[in-house]
């Protein structure tokens, strides 16, 4: 059932709360580097964690398994040990002395200390406290987690931390709805943030080589973004809330799993999720169509914000929804730039959408994410350029 904040027969009342996102901020972590070099550096940590390993093998397996440089030119990550080979002074990755990483203990230490400053950086000047802080993030787990850390540092005793972890690449979503809950609940004046803390680099482990593990260890980045939910129309930049929607694929739960291992956090990745995902599109549009009053070829012309997973899914679900590349360009565009950034990938798309020219006011714009169930999540939003 549509609840009645999404739901396109309630838009016409008087009682109806339009809900608005807005100041879609983005973080670079402190280093970037090109894929060649990233693909360099995984064939030698392999290597050097099974010393019996080809170097030249491995990289010749990335090149095959692994996403090119020409889908991804970059990734971001906030360890330094992927600039380098002196295993002796890594972070995490020292191949000869733990050729599987340091173990979870050292690992979520640095996502503290990271999320920490990605929090300072992005409430540096803020002077309002707003009523709701939803912290997102799949990639790391401490408590008092980030977000408490600073509205206790800031004095924002009334703020609420709200934490949405674990769900991977769709959360945005859910954040979101829990957003527009509380400003349903509190008011229109109500400010409920969004902030996305994703480390995933942090949890690569060389001795795992097989293909599957070869895709992902090729396709995730880290990345960071804020943004925040309000029941006010201003004049800023936004995106209006049209609805949402979401479902869980049948018969899907092993074909992607996020699991904790002792060395970290363990990822599976089937071959075929982007063939599942796009089998399921066609009828899932047109429901979130119905949903936000649209038909569903009113939907299919939108300009489309699908969480770039990986090439195959931009292809996939483009190929199902007859979509042409110009209504996909902003999830390609990200993912070239950044990768695969889990929860925090959705918001750089929408920011490419709010900054690009070409995307008119007034237009629709559809956002799809996937992730572990299989989960399908998708929302119309329209594109308010002031």
């Amino acid at each position: 059932m549509a609840n009645r904040i999404f739901d396109a027969s309630q838009r016409a009342t008087a009682s109806f709360m339009p809900i608005t996102i807005s100041g879609l901020r983005r973080l670079d972590p402190p280093h970037v580097t090109a894929q060649s070099d990233i693909h360099d550096w995984l064939a030698r940590a392999h290597a050097t964690a099974d010393a019996g390993a080809d170097p030249t093998r491995l990289r010749r397996a990335l090149d095959r398994f692994g996403c090119s440089p020409d889908r991804i030119a970059q990734r971001f990550h906030a360890l330094e040990d992927f600039t380098h080979s002196d295993w002796a002074r890594m972070r995490i990755f020292d191949a000869t002395q733990a050729p599987a990483g340091r173990r979870l203990g050292a690992r979520m230490a640095f996502f503290a200390q990271v999320a920490q400053e990605a929090f300072d950086a992005f409430y540096a000047t803020e002077a309002v406290a707003p009523a709701h802080i939803i912290h997102v993030t799949c990639t790391g787990y401490v408590a008092p987690s980030a977000a408490q850390r600073l509205v206790a540092a800031k004095g924002w005793t009334e703020t609420v931390v709200t934490h949405a972890y674990h769900m991977g690449c769709y959360a945005a979503f859910p954040a979101i709805r829990q957003a527009a809950g509380f400003v349903a609940a509190e008011g229109p004046a109500t400010r409920a943030d969004v902030v996305h803390t994703e480390l995933c680099t942090l949890h690569l482990n060389p001795t795992l080589r097989d293909p599957e593990q070869l895709v992902i260890q090729s396709l995730f980045a880290d990345g960071f973004a804020r943004y925040s939910v309000t029941g006010e129309l201003s004049c800023a930049p936004r995106f209006e809330l049209l609805a949402m929607a979401e479902e869980v694929l049948p018969d899907s739960a092993e074909a992607m799993t996020w699991q904790c291992a002792e060395w970290g956090f363990h990822m599976t990745l089937a071959r075929d999720v982007p063939a599942q995902i796009a089998q399921a599109l066609p009828k899932f549009i047109a429901g979130l169509a119905r949903r936000g009053g649209w038909t569903e070829a009113e939907a299919r012309r939108a300009v489309y914000a699908i969480h770039p997973g990986g090439p195959k899914i931009i292809e996939q679900a483009q190929a199902a929804l007859e979509l042409t590349d110009a209504q996909t360009a902003a999830s390609r565009r990200v993912l070239r730039a950044r990768g695969n950034m889990s929860s925090a990938t959705l918001p750089h798309v929408w920011a490419d959408i709010l900054e690009d020219e070409a995307v008119p006011d007034g237009a629709l714009v559809l956002s799809l994410a996937f992730g572990p169930g299989l989960t399908l999540c998708g929302n119309l939003m329209v594109k308010r350029a002031s």
